[in-house]
């Protein structure tokens, strides 16, 4: 009686963990972006949540310099999507690039389809960055 029900709980976690990989995160990577006027962003990945769409990128200033950034888009098939959390900086702090230039940061945007291609928006007390992404 006691393997009968340890083969039923071994059938129901295969099938719980099949489930599980089946609704997992998509990430895609090799994306291309364009240069910014103050600020550059290059797209590591972009990881498409059930929940959140979270884009992982590195910005690369000029090394012993600060900026600030108020605010962050995505425009993306005729829709604007705005950034609600930004880690590795904060919005509306200034922050020093360090010898290297170069700050990783995760942005979350809402839920949206995957980019093929989009425009980001960086608003920054010295005006507005735009860096043009596609993928490859």
């Amino acid at each position: 009686m006691k393997s009968r029900y340890m083969g039923v709980a071994a059938i129901f976690m295969a099938l719980l963990m099949m489930g599980t990989l089946s609704v997992s995160a998509r990430v895609e990577r090799r994306f291309r972006a364009s240069a910014g006027q103050n600020i550059t962003v290059i797209v590591d990945s972009i990881d498409y949540r059930a929940d959140l769409t979270r884009l992982y990128a590195r910005l690369l200033g000029r090394p012993h310099t600060s900026h600030r950034i108020d605010g962050v888009t995505l425009l993306s098939n005729g829709v604007t999507y705005t950034a609600r959390d930004i880690d590795g900086i904060d919005f509306k702090r200034y922050f020093q690039w360090e010898d290297g230039g170069v700050i990783p940061v995760e942005i979350d945007f809402v839920k949206m389809k995957p980019v093929r291609s989009g425009t980001i928006t960086l608003t920054t007390p010295r005006g507005e960055n735009r860096i043009r992404v596609t993928r490859r």
